[in-house]
């Protein structure tokens, strides 16, 4: 299946999306970044990013959420090393961006991100779920994970109106940003309940 699940987060737990400027850069890269080609993010107007074409993928995205202090990818690999490449690329990208931008030297990430693979379609369809209602985190931090259950309803509301994730494409929402998923999501969307089992 060659599914996996990306993530990492900020050194010691700090904020690495701080703006609404942080988010849109980071996916820009998601986006830009995919590709066998070298680039330079400078050269190309932001209004027009996601319009850019991409000559061969690395990988082909199928969910994603970025939080204040971390990140999740559900990815499928397109060529042999493809995650690694793309991760790199992104997270050196993303570094250097933020490392000018906030006058800070050094990693921003806490080590290596972490890949998890995903067994069968199953459990990608609730990593989907997972990632999608991951926001609602930011309203409620402190709730277990047990008692996430009882509040499956808020967190789908909540997760709805949250811009810097996958979610809105898999309601329907025609954005730019669209394009950072694979063309066909609907295979997902169809399957998809909400709430998760």
């Amino acid at each position: 299946m060659d599914y996996y699940h990306i993530y990492n987060r900020g050194a010691h737990r700090a904020l690495i999306f701080n703006d609404q400027q942080d988010y849109w850069r980071f996916l820009y890269l998601l986006y830009i970044g995919n590709n066998h080609n070298p680039f330079q993010l400078a050269d190309h107007a932001e209004i027009s990013i996601f319009k850019i074409y991409r000559e061969k993928m690395l990988v082909e995205i199928v969910a994603y959420c970025l939080m204040p202090n971390h990140f999740h990818i559900a990815l499928r690999e397109c060529v042999p090393d493809g995650m690694t490449r793309f991760i790199r690329k992104i997270c050196t990208g993303y570094s250097m961006y933020y490392n000018i931008k906030y006058k800070h030297s050094g990693t921003i990430f806490q080590g290596k991100y972490k890949a998890k693979s995903v067994m069968d379609e199953e459990y990608l369809r609730i990593l989907i779920n997972y990632i999608h209602l991951n926001p609602f985190g930011i309203e409620s931090p402190n709730l277990t994970r047990e008692s996430r259950q009882e509040f499956s309803n808020e967190a789908i509301e909540y997760s709805k109106t949250y811009e810097y994730s996958s979610f809105k494409d898999y309601l329907g929402e025609i954005r730019q940003q669209s394009s950072i998923l694979r063309s066909d999501l609907q295979i997902w969307r169809s399957d998809l309940t909400y709430p998760p089992p």
